[in-house]
């Protein structure tokens, strides 16, 4: 089993799936992705990520339930949400599951410095 840090990187949009993954594969991040809900279930079902990265809104299997499973599965990993609509609503959630959210478009330097401040810190934002 891999010592580095271990991130799911969920998202529909395969381009943005791929560009986040290689860049933070780049960084030393030991990185699996899953283009659909569906593909991240049975990968949190598998494996133990330090931190999971789900586009909210996907069809079947949304990242607000990726985010259930994961409390659920993995109590420990420190969960960013992001979507191009953060409303009130959605918000309110982030804040009541004790997550990190981010508003698409979002930068490479964001996510890079959120994950620091969970590595340094090993515990959620």
């Amino acid at each position: 089993m891999s010592s580095r840090y271990r991130l799911l990187i969920v998202d529909d949009d395969l381009d943005t799936l791929r560009s986040l993954a290689m860049m933070l594969s780049l960084e030393g991040y030991d990185v699996m992705t899953a283009s659909s809900g569906m593909a991240a279930t049975v990968l949190l079902s598998e494996h133990v990520f330090d931190t999971i990265i789900t586009d909210l809104r996907m069809p079947i299997v949304d990242g607000f339930e990726i985010a259930r499973r994961t409390r659920a599965l993995h109590p420990a990993a420190s969960i960013i949400v992001t979507s191009r609509f953060l409303d009130e609503k959605t918000l309110g959630w982030i804040h009541e599951m004790g997550i990190m959210g981010l508003e698409k478009p979002y930068n490479i330097h964001q996510i890079s410095a959120v994950l620091r401040e969970f590595q340094t810190t090993g515990a959620e934002i």
